[in-house]
């Protein structure tokens, strides 16, 4: 494991409230997760706002960061995309819970591409249609 420094932060950009009750799941099954912040893009708010707000905490932010976001091309997805490609950032589209608990365990231990596939790896392998698996038996 690399030290405290090049540990990234996980940001996470959702519509409404998602982001943040999600980051409070993961922190109820893991217990308290540093440098993690999450940005609500409410009802009336701008993206500009929202592009605000996210670059406020990205400027102390280590260059391995992970941005998570919620729906592709909807506008926390294009608020990512635009400090992945102004600043370098890793964002990742379709934040799960297991996705993000995943990122918790393994941050810091390679290096962020490698980890951001594990973390797309991971949210997939997560999505399971239960009755049909259930049916197989």
């Amino acid at each position: 494991m690399t030290d405290a420094v090049s540990r990234p932060w996980i940001l996470i950009i959702t519509h409404g409230r998602f982001g943040e009750e999600l980051l409070k799941s993961a922190e109820l099954i893991l217990g308290k997760i540093k440098d993690a912040h999450c940005f609500s893009l409410l009802e009336g708010m701008t993206p500009e706002a929202l592009m605000e707000e996210v670059e406020a905490v990205l400027q102390a932010a280590p260059k391995e960061t992970l941005l998570f976001t919620d729906i592709l091309s909807g506008t926390p997805s294009n608020v990512a995309a635009v400090f992945a490609k102004r600043l370098g950032f890793t964002v990742i589209c379709g934040v799960n819970l297991p996705m993000l608990i995943e990122a918790e365990m393994s941050r810091g231990e390679k290096p962020t591409p490698l980890l951001a596939e594990d973390l797309v790896a991971t949210g997939r392998e997560s999505m399971i249609n239960i009755t049909k698996k259930a049916n197989e038996r």
